[in-house]
């Protein structure tokens, strides 16, 4: 499961990170309302926790901004307001819930998995990747091309979309290991090397294309218009 967390407070925000990466949630940090509109139009998430007082764009504003897109991501909103006319407004707004700083992770936790467990499938936040005529559909995590299609797990899933968000371009093993991996540094060279081996392997099994080429010297790219295998 995937959460985005918009939160200008930098302390606040790397406890509620650390936390949530301790109970095994894949968690992205946008400081302003701003970079979070940025990130969820990239991305797909499960669950958005949202500061409702932000720099920029507020919260009430970002989150009006995509229930009028039709956006239906569970959204978890926090805020240092407590009067009930505040509640109120955040929930009339199309908050899933709401909770008022300072809490206890252990509460906040609770309201993850509570909201993560009546999401309606589809909901997800993000739009179906296509490139040429394979696709891939960030709810289901569901690889297709024509009528041939497989589920990627969560991390064949994040280096498939990492991909297919920058079709065409030569992506270094760094900027790989960046946008797919939290602990980045961790990551070497072999690792990367066997995943995209991996990846290679689940795309032959709905096209018999070579999308996912080798650049030597260079790193990997995605090709919008491969040749077949030979």
């Amino acid at each position: 499961m995937r959460i985005l967390l918009v939160e200008d407070d930098r302390r606040l925000a790397g406890a509620v990170v650390k936390g949530l990466r301790e109970e095994e949630y894949a968690v992205d940090h946008a400081p302003t309302g701003a970079e979070g509109r940025l990130m969820a139009s990239t991305r797909h998430y499960d669950l958005v926790i949202l500061d409702r007082m932000l720099p920029e764009v507020t919260g009430d504003q970002l989150l009006a901004e995509w229930r009028r897109k039709g956006v239906a991501t569970p959204v978890l909103m926090l805020t240092a307001l407590d009067a009930v006319a505040d509640r109120v407004t955040g929930l009339r707004a199309g908050a899933d819930d709401y909770l008022i700083k300072p809490f206890a992770f252990e509460e906040l936790l609770a309201r993850i998995t509570a909201l993560l467990r009546r999401a309606a499938p589809g909901a997800a936040l993000g739009p179906l990747l296509q490139v040429g005529d394979l696709t891939l559909e960030p709810d289901t995590g569901r690889l297709a091309c024509g009528a041939e299609a497989v589920t990627l797990s969560a991390q064949e899933f994040r280096l498939m979309e990492f991909f297919m968000r920058h079709p065409g371009q030569i992506l270094t093993r760094s900027s790989i290991a960046e946008g797919c991996w939290q602990e980045p540094e961790e990551i070497t060279d072999n690792a990367i090397e066997a995943q995209v081996k991996n990846l290679r392997k689940r795309i032959a099994t709905v096209s018999p294309r070579a999308w996912l080429q080798t650049r030597r010297g260079l790193g990997y790219v995605l090709e919008a218009n491969p040749h077949d295998l030979a």
